[in-house]
């Protein structure tokens, strides 16, 4: 068996090649290219190696494509057309009149504070596509864990992040107690701890940043509630809470248009460990999309 190595051809070979045949003179290319004729002459001379067959013919007035020239003429276009195309591609990704963002938020941020912001974005970037998983703030980690996303928006607690993911914290949020009007403890002008002993609550389920805040601040208070149901979302929670199933904890963020059209009473309350904030979960800026840096500066500022 007989084996032919064949060189590799260089791409700004190609390139050049492409620029000596629409100008049929090498000086002329050379000038297009910002290069001296020497250094195209090598570059057409190394191309001649790679292929392994003539090129070009030299007449008086600068050169000719021989048949071999010709051949690869069309190959050589479609190289300079790629790396155009890829030039304008990227260009558009620096400016972001395309690509994608791809991120995950948990239920709150997901419902009360990202269709605003992400409202702002596509005005502003309109090609880009937005992708958002949600899910409580188990599963939006999870989905950063998997790669499913770039960026996860969570509320509550974390727990211990891998080393390479960054933790920054863009908003601050509280828990309210949110009763139905109709609630006994609706009535008071303000609630403390004694008030909460028995409480018959509705939980979130299991993962929710909702879930793990009122449990600690209830745990560290020494309160002991009673649980009615626990259901998977704020929304489900909200109604059950309206439907007088019982009492919860919810962002103040998903509650305040209820509260304040008295839809849901939430008398002051006495409970330390209560507020929280809300943390944007990803790789270091440098490793992120262009997409995703830009949405990064659209989330207000900690504080």
């Amino acid at each position: 068996m007989v084996y032919i190595w064949i060189m590799p051809l260089n791409p700004d070979h190609l390139l050049t090649f492409v620029r000596v045949a629409r100008h049929g003179n090498l000086s002329a290319a050379a000038g297009e290219l910002n290069l001296t004729q020497p250094a195209v002459s090598s570059q057409i001379k190394l191309l001649t190696q790679a292929v392994g067959e003539p090129l070009l013919t030299r007449h008086r007035y600068g050169v000719r494509l021989t048949p071999a020239g010709q051949g690869l003429l069309p190959h050589a276009v479609a190289v300079e057309r790629a790396l155009a195309g890829a030039t304008r591609y990227a260009a558009d990704l620096r400016g972001l009149e395309t690509g994608t963002l791809n991120i995950a938020a948990s239920s709150t941020i997901a419902a009360a504070l990202l269709p605003g912001v992400l409202a702002q974005y596509h005005a502003r970037f309109p090609g880009v596509t937005l992708r958002v998983q949600q899910g409580n703030t188990g599963e939006v980690l999870a989905a950063l864990l998997d790669g499913a996303c770039e960026l996860a928006l969570i509320e509550g607690v974390a727990g211990t992040l891998p080393a390479d993911l960054i933790r920054r914290t863009f908003a601050q949020d509280t828990l309210r107690l949110v009763l139905a009007p109709q609630h006994p403890l609706a009535q008071h002008s303000a609630l403390n701890a004694a008030h909460l002993s028995g409480l018959g609550l509705v939980w979130r389920e299991p993962g929710s940043g909702t879930l793990e805040v009122a449990r600690s601040a209830l745990e560290r208070a020494g309160i002991q509630t009673r649980e009615v149901l626990t259901l998977t979302g704020s929304e489900a929670v909200k109604e059950a809470v309206i439907s007088g199933l019982g009492a919860a904890f919810m962002s103040e963020l998903i509650v305040r248009r209820e509260v304040a059209a008295g839809v849901l009473a939430s008398p002051p309350l006495e409970l330390p460990g209560l507020d929280r904030r809300l943390d944007v979960v990803g790789a270091p800026t440098e490793l992120l999309s262009r997409a995703v840096q830009v949405f990064v500066t659209f989330l207000e500022p900690a504080g």
